[in-house]
């Protein structure tokens, strides 16, 4: 449980530094925390140009005040809980521990209030900061505007959890740690302040050069920054990103850490072994597999995300993002993108509940699997470990996925697109439906020819239901295991078999028609969470209708032949609310909160890497 703890302490601190910053800035105010981010960090969350709070997370805040105070309020709970477990068994919670913890609490006890202020951290409007990589050491750097705030916030942590600093100084320099071990290579979590920063990051002794500390805690500043490499304004000017929360990963020094011993993680990782991870990597850090796995590593060079729209003063207020693996193997993806599919497009009018497609070209799955394991085990390698892997590669060859893929010639894609469904709420097992409008796809070249095969694999449908002609539909035979609003239609519009039911239903399926099977994606899906609300507050009805009806049952039985319909309620025929349905409680209140959001998430082949691109709406609070 404590490791629990520290972890999601850890990621709500990373959540929260990537978190304050997703909107415009004035194009004058830069991030002067770039100064101090070696422009050879391993990873980067952060922005070139700072973010307001007052017009970015405080909107979200008063959006989801009940949200933010309902859940912290649950979390307090489990902080009091753990609080108390600090003081029954203070020997198995160290300080570094103790005090991660005290800033979590502390942090939660802000959410009750239902917002939060920068400055009450003692951070400005304008929130200069990121998460980055000094060698193996993680930082995270916050611009402090009121150093008292920031420093009474360590204080309230420490007080709380009874966490005891540790002065050290490094070339006169002097900041505090946390231990969490004092052993052979002790490890501790520091905190410093230096030029109006507060810098958080780990103190690992003498398992890291001490030039990293310096430079993490902006004693010593990197050989070359951040910002002289004006990394992140070519995100911007290459990928459209917004100059606020965005970031990388960079792949080419991360593999270093497998095939050079003298990469800063692969120093750590040997330290905290013994040597044993130097003695296990070897083989890939023979020259040839430096050459070899290093060559790879440079056609998929890191992953790269950031917002590239943001919108909170418009109604609905929406985001839209994308992460992307950066591809400069342009033979692969040329091949990739030919897998591309068809994916249904039904315009403004679209307000699904929930969606989900792929579009998929069958015709080249097995031409483009087998074109990628011919050019893998082709490849002309030197390293050992690489061959190895090659002749494994040799023993599977795809061409048997030309026989299954020939049974769905021309298919290019399926999807389900969901407009409307009501439960009618009751106590049976078998619930009907009130309101229902959905249309599901299957887009082929050869639609007659799909169906003649898909008849093949079930033949007593093919005998109650003929495929209809083009821009007709007929009636699907149902078995009747749910009450259903309306008839399911099949039908066939283009070259798309559809099944269908509702007005929408209906009007999206004629509309499929007139879209030609454009290879325009890979894979789709959306959701409402009004959905997940109301299937939530079905769900705690029916649980209410089934206590009730247990309640009666049993005070039936306990009162025999004597209970008479004269007889006066009790307290017995009231049942208690359960734990099951509180908990069913509060999750229909968070999500009631949510009704109104929609998220659409997609990935896709670009010509230079794979993308995947999110967008979510969420209305103004009125």
């Amino acid at each position: 449980m404590k490791n629990g703890i520290l972890y999601a302490a850890i990621a709500a601190a990373l959540g929260a530094g990537a978190y304050y910053a997703i909107q415009q800035q004035n194009a004058g105010d830069t991030a002067g925390t770039l100064n101090y981010v070696p422009a050879d960090t391993l990873v980067f969350m952060g922005d070139l140009e700072p973010a307001s709070w007052k017009e970015t997370i405080s909107p979200l805040q008063a959006r989801f005040s009940q949200l933010f105070t309902g859940g912290a309020s649950t979390s307090v709970q489990e902080i009091e809980r753990l609080q108390k477990e600090i003081d029954a068994k203070p020997d198995e919670w160290n300080d570094g521990l103790r005090v991660i913890f005290g800033l979590y609490a502390e942090y939660v006890t802000m959410l009750t209030k239902g917002t939060i202020n920068p400055q009450d951290l003692g951070f400005s409007d304008k929130l200069d900061a990121a998460f980055y990589t000094v060698g193996a050491l993680p930082v995270l750097r916050f611009k402090l505007e009121n150093e008292a705030n920031f420093d009474k916030l360590i204080a309230a942590a420490e007080n709380r959890t009874k966490a005891k600093a540790d002065t050290a100084k490094l070339k006169e320099f002097t900041y505090k740690r946390y231990f969490f071990n004092k052993d052979k290579h002790p490890v501790a979590f520091a905190i410093a302040k230096k030029d109006g920063f507060a810098i958080l990051t780990l103190d690992l002794g003498d398992m890291v050069p001490a030039d990293d500390l310096a430079i993490a805690f902006g004693i010593t500043k990197p050989a070359k920054s951040l910002k002289q490499a004006a990394t992140l304004d070519q995100l911007v000017q290459s990928y459209g990103f917004r100059k606020n929360s965005l970031g990388f990963i960079n792949n080419e020094l991360l593999i270093k850490t497998l095939t050079r011993a003298d990469s800063p993680l692969a120093k750590l990782l040997d330290k905290i072994s013994e040597g044993e991870s130097n003695k296990s990597l070897a083989e890939y850090r023979t020259p040839e597999c430096q050459k070899d796995i290093e060559s790879i590593a440079s056609l998929w060079p890191r992953e790269i995300f950031g917002y590239t729209n943001l919108d909170t003063k418009g109604d609905p207020i929406r985001f839209d993002s994308t992460f992307k693996v950066e591809s400069k193997d342009a033979a692969t993806m040329a091949s990739l993108q030919k897998l591309r599919g068809f994916i249904p497009d039904y315009g403004k009018e679209d307000k699904s509940l929930f969606k989900a497609a792929i579009g998929l070209n069958v015709d080249e799955l097995a031409p483009v699997t087998t074109e990628l394991w011919n050019r893998a085990t082709q490849a002309q390698f030197t390293c050992t470990s690489l061959k190895d892997i090659q002749n494994s590669l040799k023993m599977t060859n795809p061409s048997m996925l030309a026989m299954g893929t020939a049974m769905v010639q021309g298919l290019q894609g399926a999807s389900l697109d969901l407009q409307e469904l009501k439960l009618k709420n009751n106590a049976t097992e078998m619930p009907a439906v009130e309101k229902l409008s959905f249309v599901a796809s299957v887009s082929s070249k050869q639609p007659q020819q799909l169906w003649g095969m898909l008849s093949m694999a079930s033949p007593e449908l093919a005998a109650q239901v003929k495929l209809p002609s083009d821009g007709q539909s007929v009636d699907l035979p149902v078995p009747p295991i749910m009450q259903l609003p309306g008839k399911i239609k099949l039908g066939l519009y283009g070259q798309h078999i559809t099944v269908f039911t509702g007005d929408l239903g209906a009007k999206f399926a004629a509309s499929l028609a007139k879209q030609p099977l454009a290879a325009n994606g890979f894979y789709q899906l959306g959701l409402d969470y009004g959905l997940l609300a109301d299937m939530a507050q079905f769900g705690r009805n029916q649980l209410e209708q089934a206590n009730k009806a247990n309640a009666i049952d049993e005070l039936s039985a306990t009162s025999g032949a004597e209970v008479t319909s004269a007889a006066p309620a009790t307290s017995a025929s009231i049942p208690t609310e359960t734990n099951e349905q509180k908990e069913m409680k509060q999750v229909v209140t968070m999500l009631d909160e949510m009704r109104g959001v929609r998220l659409l998430t997609s990935m896709d082949f670009e010509k230079d890497g794979l993308a995947v691109k999110g967008s979510m709406e969420l209305p103004q609070k009125k």
